[in-house]
């Protein structure tokens, strides 16, 4: 029996969505077993984040081309495809160079994959805020379920969470087969030079990527070594900065529906930044905790509405492959960045700079916003 109702389709393809980011998540959180050995330095451990992220921010675009060419359907191969490699990082997991190269496959898969599954959402759901708000809780949910389990069941046997993920990614392909399939949508605008708002929204999204994208990438090493964590329980503490994200993409995407989402995705976007700069000053666990917790909450409220803009274009999987495109640019150069920084500087510099190159981008963003009036600030 196909799969025909907007919100059948929108958990199918949440779920889906949950499954692929356990696996992104995996490699980051075992940062604290990588850094260290074999000659791994802090530098090469950013790299090892980054190349991920190269590989799923380049194809954003291209898979939102093949998105628009072929339809969203084309996800159901390419999480066979992510169930079968995420099946041999334990072999290569310590074979630092043929693990980058593998990091830049599945980051490629992982990115097709995400223009697939929220053009599914767009194209199938008529409430886009709403339906890309339960869509992006499960980044939230996913990652911090994975920084949670992977230091724990790799530190026991560093089999049992690629091959767990793995048969997860696998079960979330059976609801997505009974799911229509849907070629490219049409609509009024074009995205493109012409279009400033979209390129605005670009550079917000550039922005957060950058400051949380970057902490979280980092975050089981930043409790290890500011605050002491043994590297088996590093997933309990640093999961606080994701959790909360799952209500955040909720009441985030509700609010754009209903107010215009330039405005809400601008905010977060900047409390994100802020929030940066200020946790490492703390010394105070419970505060820093807090903030842990509203930044998890803030990258939530802001991922929703700057997403649910695409459904008002003419290409949806192109143009939400572009603005995710930029948000995982940020997620590409920050977690490199990071690590060259903590070369020279501790953590509170590092994020310093972290955030005030964040703060620069969003202003160029609300610029070309302002001068790219249309649906976005309606």
């Amino acid at each position: 029996m196909k799969v025909s109702s907007g919100i059948a389709i929108v958990l199918a393809a949440s779920l889906a969505f949950f499954s692929v980011v356990l696996v992104r998540y995996s490699i980051p959180s075992l940062l604290p077993y990588v850094v260290g050995k074999n000659g791994i330095s802090t530098v090469m451990g950013g790299l090892i984040i980054t190349v991920l992220w190269v590989g799923y921010t380049v194809f954003q675009v291209i898979g939102g081309l093949i998105v628009d060419r072929y339809g969203y359907n084309v996800v159901l191969y390419v999480l066979i495809l992510i169930a079968v490699l995420n099946a041999t990082y334990p072999l290569i997991i310590n074979q630092y160079y043929l693990l980058l190269v593998v990091q830049f496959v599945m980051g490629s898969l992982l990115g097709i994959t995400y223009v697939s599954l929220i053009s599914m959402v767009l194209l199938n759901y008529g409430k886009g805020g709403l339906g890309a708000g339960i869509f992006q809780s499960m980044f939230f949910l996913a990652s911090s379920t994975s920084i949670i389990l992977s230091p724990l069941l790799f530190s026991i046997n560093r089999f049992t969470p690629f091959l767990l993920f793995s048969a997860i990614v696998a079960s979330s392909l059976v609801p997505l087969t009974r799911v229509p399939s849907r070629n490219k949508a049409r609509g009024s605008i074009a995205i493109g030079p012409e279009n400033l708002g979209v390129l605005g929204m670009g550079f917000i999204r550039l922005s957060s990527g950058f400051s949380y994208l970057g902490f979280l990438g980092w975050s089981t090493y930043y409790v290890v070594h500011v605050l002491g964590i043994s590297p088996s329980l590093s997933g309990l503490y640093a999961f606080l900065s994701s959790i909360v994200g799952s209500v955040g993409a909720v009441i985030g995407g509700l609010t754009g529906d209903k107010t215009g989402y330039t405005i809400p995705s601008i905010l977060s976007s900047l409390l994100l930044s802020i929030i940066v700069i200020v946790i490492p000053e703390l010394t105070i666990f419970y505060l820093m905790a807090l903030l842990m917790l509203l930044l998890g909450f803030f990258y939530g409220f802001y991922a929703a509405p700057s997403i649910a803009i695409s459904k008002y274009t003419r290409n949806i999987g192109t143009t939400s492959g572009f603005l995710n495109f930029m948000s995982q640019l940020g997620g590409s150069i920050s977690p490199y960045a990071i690590g060259f920084l903590l070369q020279y500087y501790d953590f509170a510099k590092t994020l310093l700079i972290v955030g005030i190159t964040s703060i620069s981008l969003i202003m160029i963003g609300s610029v070309l916003l302002l001068y790219g009036r249309n649906y976005l600030t309606r």
